[in-house]
């Protein structure tokens, strides 16, 4: 399977977290409006805000979100890399199947 580049895993990490941060757009209003004009006391004040945004972005960036679209950039990127992309998906879904017993009705 085709690797990203350094610069292209940086623009999949950079595009997951921007789509984290407007999905959870309230959280982290709430926790900026919290600590604006604390210092000391943010960590004490704010945790509650703090771990709400975080967990919320904890959910939208999970490694299998990730590797979601890592694969879906490589399969954009080029016709070989789409290639290389449905041919793991396949081996996933036979693993998959297998997995669950059902590894001769693939």
């Amino acid at each position: 399977m085709e690797a990203l580049s350094r610069r292209e895993e940086e623009s999949v990490m950079e595009l997951a977290k921007s789509q984290a941060l407007k999905a959870c757009d309230d959280l982290v209003r709430a926790f900026a409006h919290c600590a604006e004009g604390r210092t000391f006391s943010l960590p004490f004040a704010c945790r509650t805000h703090l771990n709400a945004m975080q967990g919320c972005m904890r959910e939208y960036m999970t490694q299998d979100r990730l590797d979601d679209m890592k694969l879906d950039y490589i399969a954009h990127r080029s016709e070989k890399g789409r290639q290389a992309v449905e041919e793991l998906k396949a081996a996933r879904l036979v693993k998959l199947k297998k997995m669950m017993g059902r590894g001769n009705e693939v």
